[in-house]
């Protein structure tokens, strides 16, 4: 399945990922962080059942700490 990660193209090796399967994957710890589906924020209890779907665009935004 193509979908879109972070503005660049990414290849996955399953046809029924799921956001929570991604995160994993890619070994993002995933404290501090929101993730985005199609401009959409998917909060983190939906992670693990929300399916993936070619052409998606997923963006993972990280907290910034700091002053």
């Amino acid at each position: 399945m193509k979908i879109t990660f972070n503005n660049s193209p990414l290849v996955l090796p399953l046809h029924d990922a799921t956001l929570g399967w991604l995160i994993g994957w890619k070994g993002i710890a995933a404290g501090g962080m929101a993730v985005a589906v199609n401009n959409k924020l998917v909060v983190r209890s939906k992670w693990d059942t929300f399916a993936l779907h070619e052409g998606d665009n997923v963006v993972v935004i990280s907290a910034a700490f700091g002053g």
